[in-house]
């Protein structure tokens, strides 16, 4: 029943903001920058940490996609800022491989953790080095070193 409620709701939200009439999900909300739908869906019972198919929650899923607004909600609902997806990538990866400086900033207002490594034996920092995203490298110091070979070296 609340999962039936819960889509009437946002299929309402949906065409009420504007979104064409197709279904759409909650991920095209986050996609979409519609912080608006992202909150009312949020405030309707949606589970801030909800992962797709990917293992991407939605505070990944507004990282990969550059949705600011989206990232600020889902962080004030609490949204765990650390969660890995299936590759083991996390929102403050996703953001620092498109050389989102901004997002990479709220996402270390919030606590993020610099030294996660990813299943290729990746940090946020390695990420942004190897695609040449400077200012965001910048942004993120380098403290944490080079944690690919010790990632490869516990893997022995």
């Amino acid at each position: 029943m609340k999962t039936t409620t819960f889509a009437i709701l946002f299929t309402v939200i949906a065409h009420v903001n504007g979104f064409s009439q197709k279904n759409l999900g909650v991920f095209d909300a986050v996609r979409f920058n519609d912080s608006t739908t992202l909150s009312l869906c949020l405030h309707a019972g949606l589970k801030v940490n909800t992962a797709n198919y990917g293992g991407n929650t939605l505070l990944i899923e507004a990282a990969r996609t550059g949705s600011f607004a989206a990232a600020k909600v889902l962080i004030a609902h609490g949204a765990k800022v650390d969660a890995q997806n299936e590759l083991g990538n996390t929102a403050l990866m996703e953001a620092s491989l498109r050389g989102n400086e901004q997002m990479v900033a709220l996402l270390l207002a919030a606590g993020a953790n610099t030294t996660k490594i990813n299943k290729a034996g990746e940090t946020a920092f390695s990420i942004a080095e190897e695609f040449e995203k400077t200012a965001v490298a910048t942004l993120l110091g380098g403290k944490e070193g080079n944690k690919k070979e010790e990632y490869a070296s516990s893997k022995r």
